[in-house]
């Protein structure tokens, strides 16, 4: 975990966060929340830890066909969305393994080609990405085919289901005014939402609790999430 700093009005107490976005990293909607948890993360006065954890299971592959209007009972789409998510999350995992940075890089390079370049996914995009990442391109494919990368991948589906996130995207925030808990937010990711949350100034602690109040945000308790 890492420190911000905040004045009285809103910039003076050191405050601890850790920031756990969970996606689904073939969905448009992600890939804009990713970008607004980055955003956050540079505006805010210092650096903060964020983890990005992609959620692969029948339920978001489920989403993902009902959110891009696709039909659900067509078996070869539904599977060859399974695998296509699947390859990506041991890919990304893999590229984790060289730094988190360069792995976040990698992830959101090729969800560019994919989702705004319209890109069909294939070895050489994630080659490209790979190496627009500065990745070391044999260490990445041999550690992609390692059992500790599924194994990895694994925990992180099991992070996933400790703390209830069957929605993608979700993102889990945890500080110093609530060490107990977090709170998980299942949609409207944004940064005016984070810094709202995140901000101590009294003035807007009505507003921020009617955002907790809300049916899509929930507390979680942080003893159930072991791997913190």
């Amino acid at each position: 975990m890492f420190s911000t700093t905040y004045t009285k009005n809103g910039s003076a107490h050191n405050e601890l966060i850790e920031i756990y976005l969970f996606i689904n990293p073939i969905d448009s909607t992600c890939f804009q929340a990713e970008k607004e948890v980055l955003n956050f993360i540079e505006k805010a006065a210092s650096k903060i830890r964020v983890n990005f954890i992609p959620v692969h299971n029948l339920a978001t592959v489920t989403q993902y066909l009902s959110t891009n209007n696709l039909p659900k009972s067509d078996l070869e789409l539904r599977n060859s969305v399974h695998s296509v998510v699947y390859d990506i999350c041991l890919y990304y995992t893999a590229a984790t393994m060289q730094g988190k940075k360069k792995g976040r890089n990698f992830l959101l390079g090729l969800q560019h080609a994919l989702l705004e370049e319209n890109r069909v996914f294939s070895e050489n995009l994630v080659l490209e990405s790979a190496e627009q990442a500065k990745l070391d391109i044999p260490m990445f494919l041999e550690d992609k085919e390692l059992d500790f990368t599924k194994t990895s991948f694994e925990s992180d589906q099991k992070i996933a289901c400790e703390v209830n996130a069957f929605n993608t995207p979700s993102c889990l925030l945890f500080n110093d005014n609530h060490k107990e808990h977090g709170l998980l937010i299942e949609e409207g990711i944004t940064v005016e939402l984070l810094q709202a949350l995140q901000n101590p100034n009294p003035m807007i602690i009505e507003a921020r609790n009617q955002i907790i109040s809300k049916d899509k945000t929930r507390l979680i308790n942080k003893a159930s999430l072991q791997v913190l």
